[in-house]
């Protein structure tokens, strides 16, 4: 069953249930994700530890319990008091919402812009994507910036990036840049109870995340698949890329490509701004990457389980196989098909997920 407890920012522990009466929240591959929580404070026993201190914003995260497992984890950020309801509802965003306001510094004094610059070379995106992270929650005051999450040890590689103060970027904008670029890993953060402890903690996961595998049949007759939708969107769709760097004017650093061959359909052209990079390789690289991402109409599933079905939210591993059957859908053979877990949501009775196909 969903239990909702309060914890520490202060020391990720002091373990607190809140009982709450309706809720909301998500995870997402590559991404925040953000929910929303409801306490009956009419109820004297809710009352007596909804408290100023419990729900105390950005000092306490509200986490998403299932059967013991953590599955989402969000800093408050804001709370809303309904008098005449006797409801206290407080919003909250998951640790993506902090790296965006977090930066890849080398000196975080008045001297930040004038430093040498963060660099890194020979290394996989993957770990720099851990570097990154690691960079973000280094700082002084030390307890302030530590943080509980686990990354994984470097990788030798072939990929160099340097970062420098003056260009501030946040460790969101430097991990969507890695995600971005061709190649590149996908992220997660994967929330959990600490290992022998009732304190919360994050699991970086980067690379290629394929673990997991469920399976469902939506032509069933017994089943637990519902409102079923399938998207295809091509307003997206680009057949070739100009991809902008550093400069202005006649030395702007840009790179171009193009997916024409094969196609019968109108040029889609598309200019995008690489703010903050300034090495060819690395533009054509991001460029590259954009072009794979946007050269074919996408395509997307969406369905509910009941979160006490055969799968539960505790079970659910970003990126991992959702082995799906279906019939009756236009643009999608009838048959059994294997989709990406790229993201779900959550309140008390349903599981919304969303994947993307995996090949043909």
């Amino acid at each position: 069953m969903w239990k909702w407890f309060s914890v520490s920012t202060e020391t990720w522990g002091d373990k607190i249930e809140l009982p709450s009466t309706e809720f909301s929240g998500g995870r997402r591959l590559n991404g925040g994700s953000s929910g929303s929580t409801t306490f009956n404070v009419g109820d004297p026993e809710v009352s007596e530890v909804v408290t100023y201190d419990t729900i105390d914003p950005i000092k306490r995260v509200l986490v998403a319990e299932w059967d013991g497992n953590a599955v989402y984890a969000g800093f408050i950020t804001g709370i809303m008091e309904d008098i005449d309801a006797k409801t206290v509802t407080v919003k909250h965003k998951d640790i993506w919402w902090i790296w965006a306001h977090r930066y890849v510094l080398a000196d975080r004094t008045n001297g930040a812009a004038a430093a040498a610059p963060v660099t890194w070379t020979a290394r996989t995106l993957a770990t720099l994507a851990n570097l990154v992270v690691a960079k973000g929650m280094d700082g002084d005051p030390v307890d302030r910036y530590e943080m509980p999450v686990i990354t994984t040890a470097s990788v030798v590689g072939t990929e160099t990036r340097t970062y420098y103060g003056y260009k501030f970027w946040t460790v969101e904008k430097a991990l969507d840049e890695l995600i971005k670029t061709d190649g590149g890993p996908d992220v997660d953060f994967d929330v959990r109870w600490g290992l022998g402890v009732e304190q919360i903690e994050w699991v970086m996961r980067s690379g290629d995340l394929t673990s997991g595998l469920w399976e469902w049949d939506a032509t069933a007759e017994k089943k637990e698949v519902y409102n079923l939708q399938f998207e295809t969107n091509a307003e997206d769709v680009t057949d070739k890329v100009f991809g902008a760097g550093e400069g202005s004017e006649k030395k702007l650093l840009l790179r171009e490509a193009d997916s024409f061959s094969g196609s019968a359909a109108p040029a889609l052209e598309r200019a995008e701004s690489y703010s903050g990079i300034s090495d060819l390789t690395q533009l054509q690289n991001r460029t590259n990457a954009d072009l794979n991402l946007h050269n074919q109409p996408t395509q997307q599933m969406s369905f509910k389980i009941p979160t006490y079905g055969v799968v539960r939210a505790g079970e659910l591993i970003l990126g991992g196989t959702c082995r799906v059957k279906t019939s009756g859908i236009r643009r999608l053979s009838a048959g059994w098909h294997d989709w990406r877990l790229i993201g779900f949501t959550f309140d008390h009775d349903w599981i919304t997920l969303q994947i993307q196909q995996i090949g043909g």
